[in-house]
């Protein structure tokens, strides 16, 4: 059994650990009633995450080489493996194999290793498997829906809201995401749950520059109110969109205030009024569609998103055909 897995591999990393065991059976070296290396340990040995040890033991489990038992561990079942393909098996496998390399080099100028890396790619998949729940941590139920939705129209993961005013916390063993924003609030709520929690970076939409009018001929500046009830998120606010809006472009302004009609009064014909997310989502739909109004709406940093995916061996939402809802 290997104690590397291949980060370059085109193969998941839960695949290699399972296949790995999958050998380790095979051979013998791990009998029935065998119990597996606790998960955090094999982790720890395989330069892993925990939860990619926890994708590898459950798709066992599903085929039918090991069983869970709770606490007692995870054993190796008993179950009969299907006999080796024998001469004249292979021979037709061959055969078949022979057809296809022919037919993708005729109809898509496919060869033979280009092929057989798409095969092996289908053969990586578990459209069975059990999807990751991941919980989404923000300060309200819409922008933990909105950062789950990121999740799921990429990944497929059943990305959930969990908002920080809801009692408890979200359930052990789930992975659980937040923002740095929220990191001292989730520490003073769930001290002991703090090490468990990936925090990411959120930034500004970059498509909310192009939502905004062009600034007028005369080189006057658009003037863009950043709306919040309190002044210090309104100040954080305000300095992340003036990396995506040029001073020379628009004249930001942070407004706080009390009732979103104080906003409307001031607002000019050609003003914007961005409001924070937590506040756009207190709009009702009259507001929302008001001229000028819209959300300065956030999202997971690019980078930081997909390398939480790769470590956490996050398989993409189209090749996994999974349905988020």
């Amino acid at each position: 059994m290997f104690d590397e897995m291949d980060p370059d591999s085109p193969i998941p990393l839960y695949h290699q650990i399972a296949e790995a065991l999958r050998d380790r059976i095979r051979a013998g070296d791990l009998a029935p009633g065998d119990t597996l290396e606790p998960m955090r340990d094999a982790a720890r040995r395989w330069g892993v995450n925990l939860h990619t040890v926890r994708h590898a033991y459950t798709a066992l489990a599903r085929e039918g080489w090991v069983q869970s038992e709770g606490r007692r561990g995870t054993r190796v079942t008993g179950k009969v493996r299907p006999r080796p393909k024998g001469p004249a098996e292979r021979h037709d496998l061959d055969r078949l194999a022979a057809r296809m390399v022919a037919e993708a080099e005729r109809r898509l100028g496919v060869g033979a290793a280009e092929l057989a890396a798409a095969v092996q790619r289908i053969a990586s998949r578990d459209d069975s498997a059990e999807v990751p729940v991941a919980w989404v941590v923000e300060c309200s139920e819409w922008e933990c829906r909105s950062h789950a939705r990121e999740i799921r129209d990429r990944f497929a993961v059943d990305a959930r809201a969990w908002p920080l005013d809801r009692d408890g916390s979200p359930p052990a063993g789930d992975i659980v995401i937040a923002t740095y924003f929220h990191y001292n609030d989730i520490r003073v709520a769930w001290p002991a749950r703090l090490s468990e929690v990936r925090f990411v970076t959120i930034r500004p939409d970059p498509r909310l520059a192009t939502l905004l009018p062009e600034p007028a001929p005369s080189g006057e500046r658009v003037r863009v109110l950043v709306c919040e009830r309190d002044e210090p998120t309104a100040q954080i606010i305000t300095a992340d969109l003036s990396q995506l809006l040029p001073s020379d472009r628009y004249d930001l302004r942070t407004t706080v205030f009390d009732a979103p009609d104080e906003v409307f009064d001031s607002l000019g014909a050609d003003d914007v009024a961005l409001f924070a997310p937590r506040v756009f989502a207190q709009l009702d739909d009259s507001q929302r569609s008001r001229p000028g109004v819209l959300e300065a709406r956030y999202v997971f940093d690019e980078a930081e998103l997909l390398g939480l995916a790769r470590d956490l061996d996050w398989q993409p939402a189209r090749l996994v055909g999974h349905r988020g809802g």
